[in-house]
């Protein structure tokens, strides 16, 4: 904790970084509220099944998949702080009418569907520029410590929304969480359209590259790199089975087995508490093959899927959600840093959206057939296998020379 307090201050006086901060540590909090308040929202829906969540969380993941590639481009394209801050704002409108919709019961699952689908499309524009924008506002030599830094305060207050957005479900229903979520977005966005100056809009002139041309650029700084292109590989398997667990598998077991949402936000409570521990590790980490140390804290992931398939005692998944979410993070700071410090800045989001566009590409089919899937073969038999399924996706990631043998160094010029 001495690290990450002795960082914060560091970069707290840098008032573009203070920005950053405050807009991920607010929208963080509404992120906590959402997966609960959104899950249980449609399976509290008159006659809604698994498969009704299976469709809704599907259609927030598709349009991630179809536009990554161009969230990519615009965002090399045009100011990333003036993308993401845009997104925020009208990603809010979004989510505050469907928590109204709730309040109102006037909700359906096809107005969610809907929904869902734009907000997947916003999202699709946000997360390539929010990953080139670090770069731009904090020096090489802090680059792991703002991400640390980060990444810590955003799980910290997502616990805090996690446990909020459970009780409030639990005692009144998904509207209220909801519509807090898209207040947080809202003032995110506000926040970060005050650093719209970094990143510039590109020059276009008859010699500038073309969209396709710029699409097959990032291609081949993508693709020239077995280390990126195993990890993203692999990821199309494990983002398939976590984001079919945490969204529609793990939820509809708590409303089978654990008694509803409240125990559900514990757990995911308790996850995300993982998550500011596996930054408190990063921060303290410069190991010497990033790659390795981040995909062997993965068998804590794996754990997770298969205990909870086979657990219901609410005591040991939050101990197995609480090591998987150390995992998560102390891999995701170090895979961040080495895109980072590995990329050419001024390609770094289109690489970032190839990255995100193959780590997510079989996420909608996984959480189109999770429903049905839980329904034919039982949720936790279900669960069991997507967690072999990723232990042995996470052998061959390892098995790639270019992963094992991959160094940290400094952030390549621009």
């Amino acid at each position: 904790m001495e690290t990450i307090w002795h960082d914060l201050k560091k970069l707290w006086h840098l008032k573009p970084f203070r920005t950053l901060f405050l807009a991920r540590v607010i929208s963080n909090f509404g992120n906590g509220l959402a997966p609960v308040a959104v899950a249980f929202g449609v399976l509290s829906l008159e006659g809604a099944t698994a498969t009704d969540l299976s469709k809704v969380q599907a259609a927030l993941f598709l349009p991630l998949v179809v536009f990554m590639l161009v969230g990519g481009i615009v965002a090399d394209r045009f100011p990333r702080a003036l993308i993401i801050g845009s997104s925020d704002i009208l990603l809010s409108i979004f989510v505050i009418t469907s928590g109204y919709l709730f309040l109102t019961d006037q909700q359906t699952v096809n107005k969610l569907i809907v929904i869902s689908f734009i907000s997947g499309t916003l999202n699709a524009l946000w997360w390539p520029a929010f990953m080139g924008l670090t770069p731009e506002i904090v020096d090489e030599e802090n680059l792991q410590s703002a991400n640390s830094v980060i990444a810590f305060g955003a799980n910290s207050m997502n616990i805090f929304g996690i446990v909020a957005g459970g009780a409030l479900v639990a005692s009144i229903g998904p509207g209220l969480a909801i519509v807090g979520d898209g207040i947080t977005f809202l003032i995110a966005g506000i926040f970060v359209l005050r650093l719209r100056k970094y990143g510039t809009t590109r020059e276009v002139t008859e010699h500038s590259p073309t969209v396709l041309e710029d699409l097959i650029h990032g291609w081949r700084e993508f693709i020239t790199r077995s280390w990126v292109v195993a990890v993203v590989l692999g990821y199309t398997v494990i983002a398939m089975a976590f984001e079919s667990i945490f969204a529609v598998l793990g939820p509809y077991n708590a409303k089978l087995n654990l008694d509803g949402p409240r125990p559900w936000s514990w757990i995911l409570a308790a996850l995300s508490l993982g998550m500011v521990f596996g930054v408190v590790v990063a921060m303290k980490m410069r190991p010497k093959h990033p790659l390795v140390v981040g995909l062997l804290a993965q068998a804590a992931l794996v754990t997770f899927m298969i205990v909870m398939g086979l657990s219901t005692n609410i005591w040991i998944l939050m101990a197995v959600a609480f090591l998987c979410g150390i995992g998560m993070d102390l891999f995701m700071i170090l895979w961040q840093t080495a895109l980072q410090t590995h990329i050419p800045r001024a390609s770094l989001s289109r690489v970032a959206s190839y990255d995100a566009f193959g780590s997510l590409a079989l996420a909608p089919l996984g959480l189109v057939l999770a429903g049905p899937a839980a329904e034919r073969f039982g949720v936790e038999n279900t669960m069991v296998a997507l967690g072999l399924i990723c232990a042995v996706t996470l052998l061959m990631m390892l098995s790639v020379p270019g992963v094992r043998k991959l160094e940290a160094k400094e952030l390549d010029p621009v």
